[in-house]
């Protein structure tokens, strides 16, 4: 792990956001971090995210020799997309900062916080007393995304209360094998965890998250349920090799894939073939005005979409894989750094 890393950030409108976040996480390390703008909800404590405002974006460079040519890819890209007037956005600035001053920043503005009506976000370096029936995610996210301030995981988080039957509480899952595509902390994973899930397998790209989501798998004790692997599904992204003996056909009963648009798309035969007949796909990470760009591939997939989500600018399809018919296509393939 290097001992500083460049802190890359921008404001930018939620229309900027997709395309800078896409770029943030092809260059950067560890995803992107989107904080955005908050107003008071109606709840004691409770804040909200304020629709169409702008939101800042971060993501981090590890000190080391392609440090420069991943920043020169980060500059060109966006002033390639503010030469198209994309939308309205800030200017990048840069920071040196260690990692544990980074850890300590962000950790000033991050409390317990309440999503849906059982989930409790829990910083693990604070004291909470649950209540009954709280839901309880133990989370340290380090430098990896998924600190559940994002409206896309909280919408994921709401979904997943809707699953299973009424009044399944904790057993929503009970048994299902589950899979996390970008599982960023793995605040995901954890969730499905809680909700009796047999087993869960988080997937990422980026060592970084892959160490936080393994730790808080370990910090929350449920490793022997949340196995996290450095891989993605599907078609083989730059510097990632195949994972021998993990060709899932029919492997899940369910799938998070809280990303973007774009990466869903690509990714939709291969969440077809992995997933089992009549089984659930929570898509998140879409920008409102880019949602067809998701809901045409999952729907040409065979994917049906049951609930249709939106906090701000960002949707969350609960969509469910046909419940017979044969497989298409040939196996997915998970490959692994």
């Amino acid at each position: 792990m290097p001992d500083r890393w460049l802190e890359v950030s921008i404001r930018a409108t939620a229309e900027a956001a997709e395309a800078l976040s896409a770029l943030f996480e092809r260059a950067g390390q560890g995803g992107v971090v989107i904080e955005p703008e908050l107003r008071p909800g109606p709840d004691v404590d409770e804040v909200l995210p304020t629709p169409g405002a702008f939101a800042m974006l971060r993501t981090y460079l590890p000190e080391g020799q392609d440090l420069v040519p991943r920043r020169r890819e980060i500059e060109n890209s966006v002033g390639l997309l503010r030469a198209f007037d994309l939308a309205p956005m800030g200017d990048l600035t840069f920071r040196w900062i260690g990692e544990e001053d980074w850890a300590n920043a962000w950790k000033q503005h991050y409390s317990v916080q309440r999503i849906g009506r059982r989930w409790v976000i829990k910083p693990r370096w604070q004291a909470f007393v649950p209540g009954a029936g709280d839901l309880v995610l133990d989370l340290d996210p380090g430098m990896a995304f998924g600190t559940g301030l994002h409206p896309t995981t909280q919408l994921v988080l709401e979904c997943l209360e809707t699953l299973g039957p009424a009044g399944g509480g904790a057993g929503r899952l009970a048994g299902q094998d589950v899979l996390d595509l970008g599982t960023g902390s793995g605040i995901l994973s954890l969730a499905a965890a809680r909700l009796g899930a047999g087993s869960v397998l988080a997937l990422d790209v980026d060592e970084v998250a892959v160490a936080a989501a393994t730790e808080n798998a370990a910090q929350n004790g449920l490793a022997d349920v949340v196995s996290v692997r450095r891989a993605t599904l599907g078609e083989p992204i730059n510097g990632v090799v195949t994972v021998p003996g993990l060709d899932l056909v029919a492997a899940f009963d369910g799938a998070f894939a809280n990303i973007v648009a774009r990466v869903i798309a690509e990714r939709a035969p291969a969440l077809e073939r992995a997933l089992r007949p009549g089984a659930w796909l929570i898509a998140s990470g879409i920008i409102a005005e880019r949602e067809a760009e998701a809901a045409v591939p999952l729907a040409a997939q065979g994917f049906t979409t049951e609930r249709r989500l939106q906090q701000g600018d960002w949707v969350t399809f609960l969509c469910r894989k046909e419940p017979a018919g044969p497989l298409s296509g040939a196996a997915p393939t998970v490959q692994e750094a």
